[in-house]
Order: C-alpha cells, then structure tokens, then sequence
C-alpha cells in the first residue's frame, strides 16, 4: 500500500512541477491530461487495494476458521487413537479368553468321549448281568419246580440226593 502511495505522491508532485515549469498550453494540457489519467490510476488502484484488503482479512478469518477446525478434528483423531488402543487391548484380552474356553472345551469334548465309552461298557456290563441275573432266576424256577414236583401231593420234604462224588482220576 505505501508503494502506491508513493507512487501517486510522485504524479502529483510530476504535476505540480509541470505546471510550475510553464509548459506551452498543448504541453501542458497534455501534462494535465496525463496527471489525470494518473489520478483516475490511483483511484482505480485504492479500489483494488481497497477491494483485496477486504479479501485478505475474510481469508484471516476463514484462515482462522480452519485452524479451530483443524484444531477440533486433531482433538477428535487423538480422541479416536485412545479409543482405538483401549478396543485393541479389550479385543486382545477376548482372543486370549476365547483361547482357554476353546482348550476347555476341548478338554470337555474329550472328557464326553471318554464318559461315552466308559457309558457304553456299563450298558455292555449291566446288559451281560442281566443275561446272568435272567438265568439264574430260569434256574432258581426250575429248581423250585423240581422241588414242587418231587414234594408232590403230601406235603413231606423230599430226600435231596447227595451229589455223587467226583471219581478220583487214575495217575
């Protein structure tokens, strides 16, 4: 700004000397001509500088708008980074809890098989009792059949044989 006040300083004062000098008329009605031709210059030139003063402080301005702005979304990206951290080492810690329930489960997977097996060679076991238990009651019936049948119709008790001895092998 101070250039072009200089600048319009230097026309006038070209002016005043002009006319000062005592130019011819033509001359110096050319010089005039000029000095206004300057003037209008200058005040086409403050205009401008007028106009473009008023844009750089509504750029400050926005300048100083985006620097808040930034400022804010600098804040809020710091914000998100902790966040971001404390989710990671919350997400860290669940990998490492799904890892011992997935080894306890696997662990109890196991345990079922094992409990299935052992299971199933019950059944097998009370299955072949059962069989036992079955013909040992055939056999007690039968006995007290035998032991009705030889009581017969008089109610006396019946001799029981005496089992024969085992013969003794020969050497």
């Amino acid at each position: 700004m101070a250039g072009w006040q200089r600048a319009g300083g230097c026309l006038c004062l070209l002016t005043c000397v002009l006319v000062v000098v005592g130019c011819k008329d033509r001359e110096k009605e050319e010089a005039l001509a000029k000095a206004e031709e300057a003037r209008m210059m200058l005040a086409r030139l403050k205009t401008t500088l007028s106009r473009t003063n008023r844009e750089m402080t509504d750029l400050k301005e926005e300048l100083v708008a985006v620097k808040e702005n930034r400022n804010e979304l600098q804040a809020q990206v710091d914000q998100l980074v902790k966040e971001r951290s404390g989710v990671m080492a919350r997400a860290g810690d669940a990998q490492e809890r799904i890892k011992l329930l997935t080894a306890q489960s696997d662990d109890q997977a196991k345990s079922v098989t094992v409990l299935r097996s052992e299971i199933a060679e019950l059944k097998t076991l009370v299955e072949s009792q059962q069989v036992t238990i079955d013909e040992q009651k055939a056999t007690i019936e039968g006995l007290q059949k035998t032991i009705e049948q030889l009581q017969g119709a008089d109610g006396t008790q019946p001799e029981v044989p005496e089992e024969p001895e085992e013969p003794t092998p020969i050497p």
